[in-house]
């Protein structure tokens, strides 16, 4: 499987406004639940997440095996946190060895 980027998110301080400054901005419409928002109508997944504005966007790679690729990470001299699941499937968030932050997504059926 060649890996590529299947998602990535921009943190907000306010989901609602973020929702309406890039919805007219860009014309995206949103699935939101309060504390994130899933862009609905773009070809690369992407979403706005409660965050601090220092933050940078989350770079997601789309991979078959997080479990496997997270242990990677860490044999290259990166870090990782635990896997979480989500309904659109397992996700890991990692440092680079240069301390870099990236995720790594395996995605559930259907995403």
């Amino acid at each position: 499987m060649t890996v590529e980027l299947g998602y990535f998110t921009i943190p907000l301080p306010d989901i609602e406004k973020g929702m309406a400054f890039y919805g007219r901005l860009f014309g995206w419409t949103f699935d939101a639940d309060g504390l994130y928002a899933h862009v609905n109508n773009t070809r690369l997944p992407l979403g706005l997440n409660t965050g601090d504005v220092a933050d940078l966007s989350t770079f997601y790679f789309r991979v078959d095996d997080a479990e496997g690729y997270a242990a990677k990470v860490i044999a290259l001299g990166g870090t990782t946190g635990g896997i979480t699941q989500s309904p659109s499937g397992l996700g890991v968030q990692c440092t680079d060895d240069q301390g870099t932050k990236f995720a790594l997504w395996q995605p559930a059926e259907g995403y």
